[in-house]
């Protein structure tokens, strides 16, 4: 694949980084007309690749990525054309992507909402949270999406204390939504925040009349400017502390309007749109007192659980079971849609010619605003006589429920030998006795041996670095994890730039004060390491850097950079 990334919305004048990634080795990259835009860095490549092995077997994956800096001045919406890139004299080609650019000036938006590390300097404009419905008039069943959505003009650091609507006078099913909130740039009144789904939820109204939906609540950790500091290269940065702030939604409210009176017979409560039925009975001829089945499958989209039984008129010699009901329904985005199968058990217990009538089911379409009614076709059945019944029917009585296996409660007689000991043989003096002592002995020798060999270890103090540099590098990419699932975009990059230095640091011996790119590239030309390496590491610290003080950054990227690091040390690993 291969396709052009970017930050949706942007402010006039602000910087923002333009990639275009794909997922092979490619060659000849063609890029698109940047007309309206300014480039200001570009194009710069950057290679990714892991390795994995399942089974026994190594697969690598390649990603090379060209990246631009770009900036507009001009406000409305703006289209980068498509790029093209060659992978084994394939031409591919990017999609189109458009930008939307929103007048006001530039500021970094972690320094958008506050400039203290007081509470009363968060407004209510910088940090807010909405209900958002698809729609707000409905019917009684006619599902709504509702979309819990935070906006912030800066960064967040975490959430507490959630309080989620009850959602009372709806039946409601929730949608899954990612475990980490994905924050990506919106437009609000001319103002840029960064938005992300906290919870979805598919509501059906159960009662008309006019139902409210009570506030969302919670508690957001902001950070803050507090001050500056100087950083690992001993510049002057802001630094920032965590405040709490409670927000809460507006109260919403939803108009239901009742159905329609003119209800076909066979309505059974399904509401919706795109509904469809299909019948099937697995054999047409049978012998009396033998069983058939019939299935039933309504698909569409609305309240498909929410469906009553169906009304069937089944001949009356035939002996019916409750149906066995099957729900394949899928709760997405855009609506609950899927299908509902109706499983019937017949037994027929007199011969003759027998017809099922057409089955019929309808439901009320929310575009047309009118009932709707599926017929089939009639179902013929001719039943034979078979073998009478031993057993009087009055007498009979099946179980309703699928058949399950007996007999897993006997226990049967075990019947293997058992080993008999000779009551007066003793353990002590025998060779089991100084077989053991013999084996405690040998192993008390090797842990002397192994801690006297780890106390000379200790004492090299380099040595032991460099054996801890993969072990600390971990913590601290484990630690970048945790501040990327809490969309901490200074933090994360801060921690990975640690991370990279920290490494290095260790691994080669050399003070974190005296490291630098020269110093860097010097030794590890020392060392013979791949020049491809050495570069890769350049390039991933220079986009670290830019990222932490530079606007928000997408998730993708993030995840990129951070996937870019370990692979780093990994490759540093692997010739240090």
């Amino acid at each position: 694949t291969f396709r052009a990334s970017a930050n949706k919305v942007v402010e006039a004048g602000e910087n923002f980084r333009l990639n275009f990634t794909v997922n092979a080795n490619g060659t000849k990259f063609k890029p698109p007309s940047l007309a309206g835009f300014r480039v200001l860095a570009g194009p710069s490549t950057s290679t990714s690749s892991s390795f994995q092995y399942i089974n026994g077997k190594a697969t690598q994956s390649i990603s090379n990525t060209y990246s631009y800096i770009v900036q507009v001045t001009k406000a409305g919406k703006h289209t980068i054309p498509k790029a093209q890139v060659t992978v084994d004299g394939k031409v591919y080609e990017s999609k189109p992507i458009t930008i939307e650019v929103v007048k006001g000036a530039l500021q970094n938006t972690q320094n958008q909402s506050t400039t203290n590390n007081t509470e009363n300097t968060i407004s209510k404009d910088d940090i807010f949270v909405r209900n958002n419905l698809s729609k707000t008039t409905v019917y009684v069943g006619e599902q709504i999406i509702s979309t819990i959505k935070i906006y912030s003009r800066g960064g967040l650091s975490g959430f507490n204390d959630f309080k989620w609507p009850s959602y009372t006078g709806f039946w409601s099913q929730d949608v899954k939504t990612p475990s980490r909130i994905n924050l990506q740039r919106e437009n609000i009144n001319g103002k840029i925040y960064n938005a992300g789904i906290m919870r979805q939820s598919i509501l059906f109204p159960q009662r008309s009349g006019t139902i409210k939906i009570e506030p969302f609540e919670l508690e957001c950790v902001v950070p803050v400017k507090a001050g500056k500091k100087r950083n690992f290269f001993g510049e002057l940065v802001d630094t920032y502390a965590d405040v709490q702030k409670k927000i809460k939604s507006p109260v919403r409210t939803v108009k239901v309007l009742p159905l329609p009176g003119n209800k076909p017979s066979s309505f059974s409560g399904a509401v919706g749109s795109d509904y469809q039925m299909k019948v099937n009975i697995d054999r047409n001829e049978i012998a009396n007192n033998e069983s058939l089945t019939l299935k039933v499958k309504i698909s569409g989209t609305g309240n498909l659980k929410l469906i009553d039984k169906l009304f069937i008129d089944f001949p009356k010699t035939f002996e019916v079971y409750d149906p066995k009901i099957n729900n394949n329904i899928s709760n997405t985005t855009s609506g609950a849609k899927g299908s509902k199968t109706y499983e019937y058990l017949l037994i027929p217990r007199e011969p003759g010619d027998y017809t099922i009538p057409a089955i019929k089911f309808s439901y009320f379409d929310v575009h047309s605003k009118s009932y709707k009614i599926l017929s089939g076709n009639d179902i013929p059945i001719l039943v034979n006589k078979g073998n009478e019944m031993l057993v009087s029917n009055n007498n009979i009585s099946i179980s309703k429920e699928d058949i399950r296996m007996l007999g897993t409660d006997i226990r049967f007689i075990k019947q293997n030998s058992f080993e008999l000991l000779e009551i007066d043989k003793s353990f002590f003096g025998s060779w089991k006795f100084y077989m053991f002592y013999l084996i405690s002995f040998v192993a008390f020798i090797i842990i002397v041996f192994v801690s006297r060999h780890k106390i000379s270890q200790n004492a090299n103090v380099a040595l032991m670095k460099n054996k801890r540099a993969n072990k600390i590098s971990k913590k601290r990419l484990n630690m970048a994890s945790t501040y990327m699932k809490q969309n901490n975009q200074a933090k994360f990059y801060d921690e990975l730039i640690h991370a990279l230095w920290g490494y290095l640091s260790d691994k080669l011996n050399i003070p974190v004060s005296q490291l630098s790119r020269n110093t860097v590239k010097e030794t590890l030309s020392k060392y013979k390491v791949d020049e491809t390496i050495v570069n890769s590491f350049v390039v991933v610290i220079d986009d670290c850097e830019y990222a932490k003080y530079a606007p928000a950054t997408e998730d993708n990227q993030i995840e990129q950079d951070y996937k870019k690091a370990r692979e780093l040390i990994n490759n540093f690993e692997s010739v240090l």
